[in-house]
Protein backbone atom coordinates (compact mmCIF):
# COMPACT_ATOMS: atom_id res chain seq x y z
CA UNK A 1 0.00 0.00 0.00
CA UNK A 2 0.96 3.45 -0.63
CA UNK A 3 -0.49 7.18 0.75
CA UNK A 4 -1.95 9.87 -1.38
CA UNK A 5 1.10 11.86 -0.53
CA UNK A 6 3.11 9.26 -2.02
CA UNK A 7 0.49 9.01 -5.51
CA UNK A 8 1.45 12.55 -5.75
CA UNK A 9 4.96 12.14 -5.96
CA UNK A 10 4.92 8.96 -7.93
CA UNK A 11 2.33 10.40 -10.33
CA UNK A 12 3.92 13.88 -11.21
CA UNK A 13 1.26 16.08 -9.41
CA UNK A 14 2.27 19.58 -8.62
CA UNK A 15 2.60 20.86 -5.92
CA UNK A 16 -0.08 23.06 -5.50
CA UNK A 17 -2.36 19.79 -6.84
CA UNK A 18 -4.08 19.28 -3.31
CA UNK A 19 -7.35 20.95 -3.36
CA UNK A 20 -8.96 20.11 -0.42
CA UNK A 21 -8.10 17.05 2.34
CA UNK A 22 -4.54 18.57 2.85
CA UNK A 23 -4.51 16.86 6.53
CA UNK A 24 -5.42 13.80 5.28
CA UNK A 25 -2.66 12.63 2.57
CA UNK A 26 -1.57 9.73 4.97
CA UNK A 27 -4.82 7.78 3.67
CA UNK A 28 -3.37 4.90 2.51
CA UNK A 29 -4.58 2.99 -0.87
CA UNK A 30 -4.49 0.24 -3.00
CA UNK A 31 -4.52 1.02 -6.32
CA UNK A 32 -5.95 3.71 -8.82
CA UNK A 33 -8.79 3.53 -11.66
CA UNK A 34 -10.83 6.50 -13.54
CA UNK A 35 -14.67 6.60 -14.25
CA UNK A 36 -16.60 8.84 -16.03
CA UNK A 37 -19.61 7.50 -15.59
CA UNK A 38 -22.81 8.87 -13.21
CA UNK A 39 -22.88 5.24 -11.65
CA UNK A 40 -19.03 4.38 -11.97
CA UNK A 41 -18.69 4.61 -7.99
CA UNK A 42 -20.65 1.24 -7.47
CA UNK A 43 -18.17 -0.95 -9.15
CA UNK A 44 -15.22 0.36 -6.88
CA UNK A 45 -13.51 -1.68 -4.56
CA UNK A 46 -12.45 -0.15 -1.54
CA UNK A 47 -8.77 1.39 -1.19
CA UNK A 48 -8.69 2.56 -4.83
CA UNK A 49 -7.93 6.29 -5.37
CA UNK A 50 -10.57 8.00 -8.49
CA UNK A 51 -9.65 9.81 -11.51
CA UNK A 52 -11.98 11.81 -13.14
CA UNK A 53 -13.29 14.46 -15.38
CA UNK A 54 -15.93 15.65 -13.82
CA UNK A 55 -18.15 15.05 -17.16
CA UNK A 56 -21.13 13.26 -15.40
CA UNK A 57 -22.07 16.04 -13.45
CA UNK A 58 -22.41 18.50 -16.22
CA UNK A 59 -25.35 16.36 -17.90
CA UNK A 60 -27.31 15.43 -14.53
CA UNK A 61 -30.63 17.14 -13.62
CA UNK A 62 -29.22 18.30 -10.73
CA UNK A 63 -26.52 21.08 -10.30
CA UNK A 64 -22.74 20.19 -10.92
CA UNK A 65 -22.00 21.21 -7.05
CA UNK A 66 -24.91 19.21 -5.62
CA UNK A 67 -23.79 15.69 -7.99
CA UNK A 68 -19.88 16.30 -6.87
CA UNK A 69 -21.34 16.63 -3.23
CA UNK A 70 -23.25 13.14 -3.64
CA UNK A 71 -20.12 11.92 -5.40
CA UNK A 72 -17.83 12.56 -2.35
CA UNK A 73 -20.53 11.06 0.17
CA UNK A 74 -20.54 8.31 -2.41
CA UNK A 75 -17.31 7.63 -2.36
CA UNK A 76 -16.49 8.15 1.63
CA UNK A 77 -19.22 5.11 2.04
CA UNK A 78 -17.32 3.24 -0.40
CA UNK A 79 -14.01 3.65 1.36
CA UNK A 80 -12.46 5.67 -1.49
CA UNK A 81 -9.01 7.27 0.12
CA UNK A 82 -8.75 10.37 -2.65
CA UNK A 83 -10.20 11.71 -5.63
CA UNK A 84 -8.19 13.72 -8.60
CA UNK A 85 -10.46 16.44 -11.08
CA UNK A 86 -9.21 17.02 -14.51
CA UNK A 87 -9.92 20.70 -14.46
CA UNK A 88 -10.00 23.15 -17.30
CA UNK A 89 -12.04 20.54 -19.67
CA UNK A 90 -15.65 20.08 -18.54
CA UNK A 91 -15.54 21.54 -15.50
CA UNK A 92 -13.07 25.23 -14.26
CA UNK A 93 -13.28 24.64 -10.57
CA UNK A 94 -14.67 23.42 -8.39
CA UNK A 95 -17.32 25.58 -6.31
CA UNK A 96 -16.38 26.28 -2.74
CA UNK A 97 -19.01 24.40 -0.54
CA UNK A 98 -17.85 21.14 -2.49
CA UNK A 99 -14.20 21.72 -1.31
CA UNK A 100 -15.69 22.22 2.41
CA UNK A 101 -17.48 19.19 2.02
CA UNK A 102 -14.78 17.09 1.02
CA UNK A 103 -12.84 18.84 3.61
CA UNK A 104 -15.28 17.44 6.65
CA UNK A 105 -15.76 14.02 4.75
CA UNK A 106 -12.16 13.92 5.23
CA UNK A 107 -11.60 13.30 1.53
CA UNK A 108 -8.37 14.32 -0.82
CA UNK A 109 -9.51 16.42 -3.82
CA UNK A 110 -6.68 16.68 -6.31
CA UNK A 111 -6.60 18.97 -9.65
CA UNK A 112 -5.56 16.16 -12.37
CA UNK A 113 -3.11 18.50 -15.13
CA UNK A 114 -5.19 18.61 -18.35
CA UNK A 115 -1.73 17.58 -20.42
CA UNK A 116 -1.87 14.36 -18.28
CA UNK A 117 -3.45 10.97 -19.68
CA UNK A 118 -4.75 8.51 -16.84
CA UNK A 119 -2.50 6.21 -17.95
CA UNK A 120 0.64 8.24 -16.92
CA UNK A 121 -0.99 8.47 -13.20
CA UNK A 122 -2.12 4.60 -13.32
CA UNK A 123 1.09 2.71 -15.26
CA UNK A 124 3.58 4.44 -12.42
CA UNK A 125 1.57 4.40 -9.23
CA UNK A 126 1.08 0.42 -9.89
CA UNK A 127 4.59 -0.06 -10.86
CA UNK A 128 5.36 1.84 -7.54
CA UNK A 129 3.07 -0.30 -5.21
CA UNK A 130 4.37 -3.67 -7.29
CA UNK A 131 7.75 -2.71 -6.43
CA UNK A 132 6.79 -1.87 -2.75
CA UNK A 133 4.90 -4.89 -2.14
CA UNK A 134 8.44 -6.79 -3.92
CA UNK A 135 10.34 -5.25 -1.16
CA UNK A 136 8.03 -6.02 1.41
CA UNK A 137 7.64 -9.85 0.27
CA UNK A 138 11.73 -10.04 0.19
CA UNK A 139 11.99 -8.12 4.08
CA UNK A 140 9.21 -10.65 5.53
CA UNK A 141 11.11 -13.74 3.87
CA UNK A 142 14.12 -12.18 5.62
CA UNK A 143 12.67 -11.45 8.81
CA UNK A 144 11.53 -15.61 8.59
CA UNK A 145 15.06 -16.40 7.66
CA UNK A 146 16.63 -14.33 10.75
CA UNK A 147 13.77 -16.27 13.49
CA UNK A 148 14.60 -18.85 11.81
CA UNK A 149 18.37 -18.65 12.69
CA UNK A 150 17.53 -17.91 16.28
CA UNK A 151 15.71 -20.70 16.94
CA UNK A 152 18.27 -23.31 15.12
CA UNK A 153 20.59 -21.67 17.38
CA UNK A 154 18.98 -22.02 20.81
CA UNK A 155 18.99 -18.50 21.33
CA UNK A 156 16.79 -18.25 24.63
CA UNK A 157 14.02 -15.72 24.38
CA UNK A 158 15.62 -13.20 26.53
CA UNK A 159 17.76 -12.08 23.14
CA UNK A 160 14.53 -11.41 21.05
CA UNK A 161 14.60 -7.24 22.38
CA UNK A 162 17.95 -7.59 20.54
CA UNK A 163 16.96 -9.20 17.75
CA UNK A 164 13.53 -7.11 17.20
CA UNK A 165 16.40 -3.71 18.01
CA UNK A 166 18.40 -4.64 14.97
CA UNK A 167 15.61 -5.42 12.75
CA UNK A 168 13.64 -2.39 13.77
CA UNK A 169 16.39 -0.18 14.40
CA UNK A 170 14.26 1.54 17.09
CA UNK A 171 14.46 0.46 20.94
CA UNK A 172 12.82 -2.46 21.95
CA UNK A 173 11.13 -3.52 25.30
CA UNK A 174 9.58 -6.56 26.43
CA UNK A 175 8.12 -6.72 29.82
CA UNK A 176 6.48 -9.83 30.73
CA UNK A 177 5.54 -8.79 34.78
CA UNK A 178 4.83 -12.72 36.17
CA UNK A 179 7.77 -14.25 34.16
CA UNK A 180 9.70 -11.64 35.78
CA UNK A 181 10.79 -10.58 32.21
CA UNK A 182 11.88 -7.35 31.19
CA UNK A 183 14.45 -6.93 28.74
CA UNK A 184 15.22 -3.87 26.72
CA UNK A 185 17.83 -3.08 23.89
CA UNK A 186 19.65 -0.49 24.11
CA UNK A 187 19.39 -1.14 28.06
CA UNK A 188 17.93 1.46 29.86
CA UNK A 189 16.18 3.49 26.68
CA UNK A 190 12.61 3.58 28.11
CA UNK A 191 11.57 5.92 30.84
CA UNK A 192 9.69 3.71 33.90
CA UNK A 193 6.30 3.68 32.42
CA UNK A 194 2.98 2.04 34.47
CA UNK A 195 0.52 1.07 31.56
CA UNK A 196 1.76 -2.23 31.50
CA UNK A 197 1.61 -2.73 35.17
CA UNK A 198 -1.74 -1.26 35.64
CA UNK A 199 -2.82 -3.67 33.01
CA UNK A 200 -1.17 -7.08 33.68
CA UNK A 201 -3.70 -9.33 34.39
CA UNK A 202 -6.57 -7.95 33.99
CA UNK A 203 -9.24 -9.14 31.69
CA UNK A 204 -8.41 -7.68 27.96
CA UNK A 205 -11.30 -6.15 26.00
CA UNK A 206 -13.32 -7.32 23.08
CA UNK A 207 -10.82 -4.83 21.08
CA UNK A 208 -8.03 -5.43 22.42
CA UNK A 209 -8.71 -9.40 21.81
CA UNK A 210 -8.91 -8.71 18.55
CA UNK A 211 -6.59 -6.18 17.93
CA UNK A 212 -3.45 -7.24 20.49
CA UNK A 213 -1.31 -4.45 18.45
CA UNK A 214 -2.08 -1.10 18.99
CA UNK A 215 -0.74 2.34 20.24
CA UNK A 216 0.76 2.83 23.87
CA UNK A 217 -0.12 6.31 25.86
CA UNK A 218 2.51 7.76 24.43
CA UNK A 219 2.40 6.93 21.36
CA UNK A 220 4.55 4.37 20.46
CA UNK A 221 3.65 0.71 18.90
CA UNK A 222 2.51 -2.04 21.69
CA UNK A 223 2.11 -5.65 20.69
CA UNK A 224 0.02 -6.59 24.04
CA UNK A 225 0.57 -9.96 25.06
CA UNK A 226 -2.62 -12.66 26.14
CA UNK A 227 -3.49 -15.74 27.54
CA UNK A 228 -6.86 -17.03 28.03
CA UNK A 229 -8.21 -12.82 27.47
CA UNK A 230 -5.79 -11.78 30.46
CA UNK A 231 -3.10 -8.95 30.31
CA UNK A 232 0.43 -11.06 30.73
CA UNK A 233 2.83 -8.24 29.39
CA UNK A 234 3.69 -6.17 26.25
CA UNK A 235 6.20 -5.64 23.33
CA UNK A 236 6.93 -1.89 23.39
CA UNK A 237 8.45 -0.42 20.41
CA UNK A 238 9.98 3.28 21.00
CA UNK A 239 10.67 6.83 19.00
CA UNK A 240 8.65 5.24 16.18
CA UNK A 241 5.69 7.56 15.50
CA UNK A 242 4.70 6.29 12.33
CA UNK A 243 2.81 3.65 11.08
CA UNK A 244 4.39 0.16 10.96
CA UNK A 245 5.50 -1.30 7.68
CA UNK A 246 4.26 -4.72 6.78
CA UNK A 247 7.54 -6.97 7.35
CA UNK A 248 7.86 -4.80 10.82
CA UNK A 249 4.46 -6.25 11.74
CA UNK A 250 5.84 -9.38 11.08
CA UNK A 251 8.80 -9.24 12.93
CA UNK A 252 6.97 -8.58 16.03
CA UNK A 253 4.40 -10.88 15.61
CA UNK A 254 6.90 -13.44 15.51
CA UNK A 255 8.23 -12.52 18.27
CA UNK A 256 5.03 -12.41 20.18
CA UNK A 257 4.89 -15.76 19.12
CA UNK A 258 7.76 -16.92 20.52
CA UNK A 259 7.10 -15.38 23.74
CA UNK A 260 3.86 -17.08 24.29
CA UNK A 261 4.81 -20.65 23.82
CA UNK A 262 7.74 -19.83 26.29
CA UNK A 263 5.16 -18.66 28.76
CA UNK A 264 2.82 -21.58 27.85
CA UNK A 265 6.22 -24.21 28.40
CA UNK A 266 6.20 -22.52 31.84
CA UNK A 267 2.93 -22.72 32.81
CA UNK A 268 2.93 -26.43 32.64
CA UNK A 269 6.28 -27.01 34.32
CA UNK A 270 4.50 -24.66 36.98
CA UNK A 271 1.23 -26.47 37.00
CA UNK A 272 3.20 -30.03 37.29
CA UNK A 273 5.45 -28.72 40.08
CA UNK A 274 2.39 -27.59 41.74
CA UNK A 275 1.52 -30.67 42.86
CA UNK A 276 4.02 -31.59 44.23
CA UNK A 277 3.92 -28.28 46.15
CA UNK A 278 0.48 -28.82 46.99
CA UNK A 279 1.88 -31.59 48.87
CA UNK A 280 4.79 -30.17 50.33
CA UNK A 281 2.48 -27.07 51.80
CA UNK A 282 0.45 -29.86 53.77
CA UNK A 283 3.32 -31.05 55.52
CA UNK A 284 3.78 -27.47 56.62
CA UNK A 285 0.33 -26.80 57.33
CA UNK A 286 -0.45 -30.32 58.82
CA UNK A 287 2.08 -29.61 61.52
CA UNK A 288 4.14 -32.90 60.85
CA UNK A 289 7.35 -33.46 62.87
CA UNK A 290 10.09 -33.67 59.78
CA UNK A 291 13.89 -32.68 60.26
CA UNK A 292 14.96 -29.46 58.71
CA UNK A 293 17.24 -31.38 56.22
CA UNK A 294 14.33 -33.41 55.31
CA UNK A 295 11.91 -29.99 54.92
CA UNK A 296 14.52 -28.14 53.28
CA UNK A 297 15.67 -30.97 50.83
CA UNK A 298 12.16 -31.62 49.77
CA UNK A 299 11.54 -27.78 49.38
CA UNK A 300 14.47 -27.53 46.71
CA UNK A 301 12.97 -30.61 44.91
CA UNK A 302 9.09 -27.90 44.23
CA UNK A 303 12.02 -25.14 43.21
CA UNK A 304 11.01 -23.54 46.75
CA UNK A 305 13.21 -21.42 49.84
CA UNK A 306 12.24 -21.94 52.80
CA UNK A 307 11.93 -18.69 55.30
CA UNK A 308 11.97 -18.95 58.78
CA UNK A 309 8.63 -17.64 59.86
CA UNK A 310 5.30 -17.22 57.53
CA UNK A 311 1.96 -15.86 58.31
CA UNK A 312 -0.76 -17.88 56.50
CA UNK A 313 -3.84 -16.44 54.08
CA UNK A 314 -6.43 -18.74 53.06
CA UNK A 315 -8.76 -17.47 49.97
CA UNK A 316 -12.07 -18.75 47.35
CA UNK A 317 -14.23 -17.78 45.27
CA UNK A 318 -17.09 -19.70 46.45
CA UNK A 319 -19.47 -17.80 48.74
CA UNK A 320 -20.31 -21.48 50.09
CA UNK A 321 -17.79 -23.91 51.58
CA UNK A 322 -18.20 -27.03 49.21
CA UNK A 323 -15.75 -30.17 48.13
CA UNK A 324 -15.69 -31.40 44.87
CA UNK A 325 -14.95 -30.57 41.24
CA UNK A 326 -16.47 -27.09 41.61
CA UNK A 327 -14.89 -26.35 44.40
CA UNK A 328 -11.36 -27.53 43.12
CA UNK A 329 -12.04 -26.01 39.64
CA UNK A 330 -12.68 -22.53 40.93
CA UNK A 331 -9.92 -22.22 43.23
CA UNK A 332 -7.73 -23.91 40.87
CA UNK A 333 -8.73 -20.94 38.52
CA UNK A 334 -8.11 -18.54 41.00
CA UNK A 335 -4.91 -19.88 41.60
CA UNK A 336 -3.95 -19.83 38.36
CA UNK A 337 -4.85 -15.61 37.85
CA UNK A 338 -3.60 -15.42 41.35
CA UNK A 339 0.20 -17.24 40.41
CA UNK A 340 1.77 -14.40 37.92
CA UNK A 341 0.41 -11.39 40.32
CA UNK A 342 2.34 -12.85 43.39
CA UNK A 343 5.23 -14.17 41.13
CA UNK A 344 5.72 -10.25 39.85
CA UNK A 345 6.08 -9.64 43.61
CA UNK A 346 9.53 -9.70 45.25
CA UNK A 347 8.23 -11.78 48.12
CA UNK A 348 9.23 -15.34 48.11
CA UNK A 349 5.78 -16.69 48.50
CA UNK A 350 4.48 -20.52 49.10
CA UNK A 351 1.64 -20.98 47.71
CA UNK A 352 -1.21 -23.69 46.71
CA UNK A 353 -4.07 -25.17 47.20
CA UNK A 354 -4.91 -26.83 51.10
CA UNK A 355 -6.52 -30.44 51.47
CA UNK A 356 -10.03 -28.41 51.10
CA UNK A 357 -9.33 -26.75 47.87
CA UNK A 358 -8.98 -23.24 48.93
CA UNK A 359 -6.09 -21.70 47.79
CA UNK A 360 -3.23 -20.55 50.76
CA UNK A 361 -0.17 -18.69 50.80
CA UNK A 362 2.51 -18.22 53.03
CA UNK A 363 4.08 -14.59 53.34
CA UNK A 364 7.64 -15.03 54.33
CA UNK A 365 7.69 -12.52 57.91
CA UNK A 366 10.37 -11.47 59.43
CA UNK A 367 8.80 -10.75 62.45
CA UNK A 368 5.67 -8.44 63.61
CA UNK A 369 7.97 -5.53 62.00
CA UNK A 370 7.01 -2.65 59.79
CA UNK A 371 8.61 -4.56 57.44
CA UNK A 372 6.28 -7.63 57.70
CA UNK A 373 3.18 -5.35 58.00
CA UNK A 374 4.85 -4.11 54.65
CA UNK A 375 4.78 -7.55 52.82
CA UNK A 376 1.47 -8.41 54.26
CA UNK A 377 0.46 -4.85 52.39
CA UNK A 378 1.97 -5.56 49.07
CA UNK A 379 -0.02 -9.32 48.88
CA UNK A 380 -3.56 -7.43 49.75
CA UNK A 381 -2.69 -4.28 47.33
CA UNK A 382 -2.04 -6.99 44.55
CA UNK A 383 -5.36 -9.06 45.05
CA UNK A 384 -7.40 -6.00 45.99
CA UNK A 385 -6.35 -4.47 42.38
CA UNK A 386 -7.47 -7.02 40.82
CA UNK A 387 -10.84 -7.17 38.81
CA UNK A 388 -12.01 -10.00 40.15
CA UNK A 389 -15.17 -11.40 38.00
CA UNK A 390 -16.77 -12.80 41.31
CA UNK A 391 -16.26 -12.32 44.90
CA UNK A 392 -13.06 -13.15 46.35
CA UNK A 393 -13.15 -14.03 50.01
CA UNK A 394 -9.98 -13.25 52.05
CA UNK A 395 -8.69 -14.91 55.63
CA UNK A 396 -5.59 -13.83 57.27
CA UNK A 397 -3.91 -15.27 60.09
CA UNK A 398 -1.51 -14.16 62.65
CA UNK A 399 1.78 -13.77 62.81
CA UNK A 400 3.47 -16.95 64.85
CA UNK A 401 7.33 -17.54 64.79
CA UNK A 402 9.12 -21.02 63.85
CA UNK A 403 7.64 -24.00 61.59
CA UNK A 404 4.82 -24.81 64.72
CA UNK A 405 3.61 -20.61 64.30
CA UNK A 406 2.44 -21.81 60.38
CA UNK A 407 0.04 -24.51 61.70
CA UNK A 408 -1.09 -21.83 64.33
CA UNK A 409 -1.53 -19.28 61.43
CA UNK A 410 -3.52 -21.44 59.09
CA UNK A 411 -6.15 -22.65 61.44
CA UNK A 412 -6.75 -18.51 62.15
CA UNK A 413 -6.80 -18.02 58.80
CA UNK A 414 -9.55 -20.46 58.25
CA UNK A 415 -11.62 -18.76 60.59
CA UNK A 416 -10.81 -15.40 59.24
CA UNK A 417 -12.25 -17.14 55.86
CA UNK A 418 -15.30 -18.65 57.19
CA UNK A 419 -16.24 -15.28 58.69
CA UNK A 420 -15.85 -13.93 55.20
CA UNK A 421 -17.62 -16.02 53.50
CA UNK A 422 -20.44 -14.98 56.07
CA UNK A 423 -19.57 -11.12 55.60
CA UNK A 424 -19.32 -10.88 59.16
CA UNK A 425 -16.86 -8.59 60.50
CA UNK A 426 -15.53 -8.28 57.07
CA UNK A 427 -14.07 -5.09 54.82
CA UNK A 428 -15.38 -5.02 51.63
CA UNK A 429 -12.72 -3.59 48.72
CA UNK A 430 -14.35 -3.89 45.60
CA UNK A 431 -15.13 -7.47 44.52
CA UNK A 432 -12.86 -8.53 47.35
CA UNK A 433 -13.55 -9.58 51.16
CA UNK A 434 -10.77 -9.11 53.48
CA UNK A 435 -10.72 -10.64 57.77
CA UNK A 436 -7.91 -10.25 59.47
CA UNK A 437 -8.02 -12.63 62.94
CA UNK A 438 -6.84 -9.16 64.95
CA UNK A 439 -10.15 -7.92 64.41
CA UNK A 440 -11.97 -10.85 65.27
CA UNK A 441 -13.79 -11.36 68.84
CA UNK A 442 -16.73 -13.48 69.24
CA UNK A 443 -16.26 -14.87 66.08
CA UNK A 444 -13.13 -17.04 66.75
CA UNK A 445 -15.07 -19.50 68.27
CA UNK A 446 -18.51 -19.26 65.85
CA UNK A 447 -16.31 -19.95 62.76
CA UNK A 448 -14.08 -22.34 64.50
CA UNK A 449 -13.49 -25.97 63.22
CA UNK A 450 -12.61 -26.86 66.79
CA UNK A 451 -14.57 -24.06 69.09
CA UNK A 452 -13.62 -26.63 72.48
CA UNK A 453 -9.61 -25.27 71.05
CA UNK A 454 -10.13 -22.14 70.12
CA UNK A 455 -12.06 -21.14 73.36
CA UNK A 456 -8.59 -22.05 75.20
CA UNK A 457 -6.62 -20.73 72.91
CA UNK A 458 -8.97 -17.69 73.70
CA UNK A 459 -8.68 -18.26 77.70
CA UNK A 460 -4.84 -18.14 77.74
CA UNK A 461 -4.20 -15.17 74.87
CA UNK A 462 -6.54 -13.10 77.13
CA UNK A 463 -5.93 -13.86 80.36
CA UNK A 464 -2.22 -15.41 80.56
CA UNK A 465 -0.52 -11.58 81.03
CA UNK A 466 -3.30 -11.20 83.89
CA UNK A 467 -2.93 -14.69 85.51
CA UNK A 468 0.74 -13.50 85.30
CA UNK A 469 0.21 -10.53 86.86
CA UNK A 470 -1.64 -11.70 89.78
CA UNK A 471 1.65 -14.31 90.30
CA UNK A 472 4.12 -11.60 90.16
CA UNK A 473 2.54 -9.13 92.12
CA UNK A 474 0.28 -11.15 94.21
CA UNK A 475 -2.31 -8.99 92.69
CA UNK A 476 -6.22 -9.90 92.47
CA UNK A 477 -7.25 -8.93 88.92
CA UNK A 478 -8.68 -12.35 88.30
CA UNK A 479 -10.94 -12.61 91.32
CA UNK A 480 -11.98 -8.60 90.37
CA UNK A 481 -12.73 -9.60 86.88
CA UNK A 482 -14.89 -12.73 88.04
CA UNK A 483 -16.69 -10.73 90.40
CA UNK A 484 -17.08 -7.70 88.35
CA UNK A 485 -18.55 -9.65 85.95
CA UNK A 486 -20.91 -11.36 88.17
CA UNK A 487 -21.69 -7.99 89.25
CA UNK A 488 -23.15 -7.25 85.62
CA UNK A 489 -20.93 -4.70 85.34
CA UNK A 490 -22.15 -3.04 88.45
CA UNK A 491 -19.07 -1.40 89.85
CA UNK A 492 -20.18 -0.02 93.33
CA UNK A 493 -21.73 -3.99 93.93
CA UNK A 494 -18.35 -5.26 92.98
CA UNK A 495 -16.57 -3.04 94.96
CA UNK A 496 -18.66 -3.83 98.08
CA UNK A 497 -18.05 -7.71 97.59
CA UNK A 498 -14.39 -7.25 97.32
CA UNK A 499 -14.26 -4.75 100.58
CA UNK A 500 -12.81 -2.59 98.02
CA UNK A 501 -13.24 1.58 97.02
CA UNK A 502 -15.24 2.38 93.76
CA UNK A 503 -11.68 3.85 92.09
CA UNK A 504 -9.96 0.42 92.92
CA UNK A 505 -12.49 -1.49 90.87
CA UNK A 506 -11.90 1.40 88.20
CA UNK A 507 -8.04 1.31 88.28
CA UNK A 508 -7.93 -2.86 88.20
CA UNK A 509 -10.11 -2.39 85.32
CA UNK A 510 -7.82 -0.60 82.85
CA UNK A 511 -4.74 -2.80 83.89
CA UNK A 512 -7.23 -5.75 83.00
CA UNK A 513 -8.10 -3.56 79.95
CA UNK A 514 -3.76 -2.95 79.21
CA UNK A 515 -3.16 -6.54 79.52
CA UNK A 516 -5.74 -8.32 77.71
CA UNK A 517 -6.49 -5.58 75.08
CA UNK A 518 -9.98 -6.24 76.38
CA UNK A 519 -12.72 -3.70 77.64
CA UNK A 520 -14.47 -4.85 80.73
CA UNK A 521 -16.71 -2.38 80.08
CA UNK A 522 -17.54 -3.41 77.16
CA UNK A 523 -20.76 -5.85 76.10
CA UNK A 524 -19.24 -7.37 73.11
CA UNK A 525 -15.60 -7.76 75.02
CA UNK A 526 -17.38 -8.89 78.54
CA UNK A 527 -19.16 -11.89 76.57
CA UNK A 528 -15.52 -13.16 75.51
CA UNK A 529 -14.17 -12.59 79.08
CA UNK A 530 -16.59 -14.75 80.37
CA UNK A 531 -15.73 -17.45 77.89
CA UNK A 532 -12.42 -17.10 78.47
CA UNK A 533 -13.16 -17.26 82.58
CA UNK A 534 -15.32 -19.98 82.32
CA UNK A 535 -12.37 -22.22 80.51
CA UNK A 536 -9.75 -20.36 83.05
CA UNK A 537 -12.18 -21.90 86.32
CA UNK A 538 -13.91 -25.50 84.84
CA UNK A 539 -12.01 -26.11 81.66
CA UNK A 540 -13.31 -26.39 78.32
CA UNK A 541 -15.05 -30.04 78.33
CA UNK A 542 -16.84 -29.41 81.39
CA UNK A 543 -18.09 -25.69 80.34
CA UNK A 544 -18.84 -27.16 76.36
CA UNK A 545 -22.72 -26.72 76.92
CA UNK A 546 -22.94 -23.53 78.66
CA UNK A 547 -20.05 -21.86 76.77
CA UNK A 548 -21.43 -22.92 73.77
CA UNK A 549 -25.10 -22.26 74.40
CA UNK A 550 -23.90 -18.27 74.82
CA UNK A 551 -22.12 -17.85 71.52
CA UNK A 552 -24.71 -19.29 70.01
CA UNK A 553 -27.34 -16.97 71.34
CA UNK A 554 -24.96 -14.43 70.50
CA UNK A 555 -24.18 -15.40 67.03
CA UNK A 556 -28.36 -15.36 66.40
CA UNK A 557 -28.21 -11.74 67.48
CA UNK A 558 -25.49 -11.12 64.82
CA UNK A 559 -26.98 -13.06 62.43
Amino acid sequence: MITVRELIQVGGFAKNAVLAGEEFLDRELLGVTSFDSPDGHRWLRPGEFVLTTGFPFLTQKDSCEEGLTRLIDELVETGTPGLAIKLGRYIESLPPAVLAHAQNRQMPILSFPMEKAWSDVIVPVVQYINDKQRIELNRTHAIYERFHRHLTAGDPVSKLAELLHDLLQAPVSIQVPGCKWKWESPPEAFPADSEIGQKFGQTASRHLGMHPLAKSANGYPIRWLLHEQKVQGAIVVGQMDRELHAWEKVAIEQSAALLSLEMERMRSVAETYQRFRNDFLQLLLGGETHAQDVLTRKADEVGWKLADHYTVVVMGVSPHERTGIENWTENHGLLETLRPLLSSLDLAILFGLDQHNRVVLLVPTAAETAEAVGSMRQVLEAVRSFAWQQPVFVGLGRFHSGRAGIVQSYREAQISFRTALRGSSASAAANTVVVDFHDLGLERILFAEQPGTEASSLAREYLGRIREYDREKNGQLLQTLQVFLQADGNHAEAAAQLFVHKNTIKYRLALIRELSGLNPENGHDQLLLRIAMTVQSIGYPQAEAGIMAKVRRRGNLHG
